[in-house]
């Protein structure tokens, strides 16, 4: 009796051993499946970050759930828009091998597969073309010739809702010159890449010049002017384009031929010369009194300068109203 008990529980022993490797034994490997026969294509088209098996494969077998299972299998990540990368027998073996033993696949067709992403691709010429007109409709009106320092490259985007926004960078106090431009592409509402555009531009206006050398202190006249056509981004920014703010104004230093005229080299005569005899006026909103007096400098409308009482021989600092009489503050 003591025998058969220790056989009795030897055997339920080696049953809950062979029991417990069982239910140890991987549940997704198949036990003998049917083979699997799996058609490579030669390249294929993906438009996710991933792709699946039945993306870049055809498979045939007689276990559908098995063939469907497998189908979902991801192998990897797909290349950039544009990009392109190799699928192998071999990675897709070891993708599967959790799933079905390696013997039970059958691979037909190509050795290898090419992966592409599907993408837009956005042409180098329609980058600098949006780049140009967004620079013509920056500057409306004025006369211009924008010029890209580069030409742009070919880009390739994921497919969706595309988008694109052009931007210049920094602050320009000048007129033209050097601009930096940034295109940024959106998919789907999602900022995907940014392109930098380098730009010259040039900004053409009518500007004087002297027609011969203007001697300081000469009072200008139309006849010292020349009207050329210009690009302004190297000149100072206070060039002129009125003639109207020229003449009548004299040169406050020497001005060579053919010199940009600018509001900084002319100012407006004086109205009132040194010695002037001139008409000192003090006035208040009752009282106006009166005197005789003389100009000890010359003086433009609006300037105070110092004035000598011909009779007191008191020197006071008056404004000057017009060329005949100042005014005592």
């Amino acid at each position: 009796m003591q025998f058969i008990g220790k056989t009795i529980l030897g055997i339920c022993w080696w049953g809950v051993f062979y029991f417990s490797i069982v239910m140890a034994a991987p549940s997704q490997i198949a036990n003998d499946p049917e083979p699997v026969q799996i058609f490579l294509s030669e390249e294929s088209i993906v438009d996710k970050s991933h792709y699946k098996l039945a993306e870049i494969a055809q498979l045939e077998g007689a276990d559908p759930l098995l063939l469907e299972k497998l189908a979902n299998v991801t192998i990897g990540r797909t290349p950039l828009p544009g990009g392109r990368l190799i699928a192998t027998q071999s990675l897709i073996r070891s993708k599967l091998r959790r799933y079905i033993k390696s013997q039970y696949l059958h691979f037909t067709g190509a050795e290898k597969t090419v992966i592409r992403r599907s993408a837009f691709r956005i042409s180098g010429e329609e980058i600098d073309q949006a780049v140009l007109n967004h620079i013509y409709k920056e500057v409306q009106g004025l006369d211009i010739k924008p010029k890209l320092l580069s030409k742009s490259r070919d880009i390739f985007l994921p497919k969706g809702a595309l988008d694109f926004k052009i931007k210049s960078r920094g602050k320009y106090k000048k007129e033209g010159g050097y601009r930096t431009y940034e295109v940024a592409f959106s998919i789907d509402d999602k900022l995907i890449k940014k392109v930098p555009i380098r730009a010259y531009i040039k900004i053409y206006k009518d500007v004087y010049v002297a027609k011969d050398t203007i001697k300081r202190n000469h009072l200008i006249q139309e006849n010292d002017l020349q009207k050329i056509r210009k690009n302004v981004d190297r000149l100072p920014s206070n060039y002129v384009t009125d003639k109207s703010i020229l003449v009548g104004k004299i040169a406050k230093r020497t001005i060579t031929s053919s010199e940009v005229l600018q509001n900084s080299t002319v100012t407006t005569p004086p109205i009132i010369k040194r010695g002037d005899h001139i008409l000192i006026v003090y006035e208040t909103p009752s009282l106006r009194l009166t005197a005789q007096g003389i100009a000890m400098q010359k003086g433009r409308l609006g300037d105070r300068i110092p004035v000598r009482n011909t009779v007191s021989k008191t020197l006071v600092q008056a404004t000057v109203k017009n060329k005949n009489f100042v005014q005592v503050n």
